[in-house]
């Protein structure tokens, strides 16, 4: 392997490394996602037992919360993308989730075997630059 030959496979060395951080990155989020539709699972099927009027803490963001009461304790608005929100029973809002986080698993499993693939052509390319002697930082 020629001088050139080395550099180049040092770049794409590079650059799969950071493949793999990006990679990895989007599979941390789709984790934390799918703890937070979880949770809203778990949220909603304790709704199911609630009464109309029982006062609750309402989540506002930045955990700050605001006391509120539930007037409809069989409906939940659901965000189905864009901003558009539909009326759903309890129950059904608790299957559009699941559909939810079946989907992000499915992603996330994409994502662990694209990291496979990259770290396996890391390697590949770490020993062809091994077989020369080369150090690399």
């Amino acid at each position: 392997m020629n001088e050139e030959e080395i550099r180049k496979n040092i770049y794409l060395l590079q650059r799969h490394q950071e493949q793999m951080e990006d990679t990895y990155a989007q599979i941390d989020m789709i984790e934390r996602l799918i703890r937070e539709h979880d949770r809203t699972v778990e949220t909603l099927q304790e709704m199911i037992e609630m009464e109309k009027g029982k006062e609750v803490l309402m989540p506002v963001g930045g955990n700050v919360f605001a006391k509120a009461v539930i007037k409809d304790a069989e409906n939940v608005m659901v965000n189905v993308g864009g901003n558009v929100f539909i009326e759903k029973p309890i129950n059904g809002a608790i299957d559009f989730i699941k559909k939810k986080i079946e989907e992000l698993k499915k992603n996330e499993e994409k994502l662990v075997k694209m990291a496979e693939d990259i770290r396996q052509r890391m390697e590949e390319i770490s020993q062809k630059i091994r077989k020369e002697d080369v150090q690399v930082s």
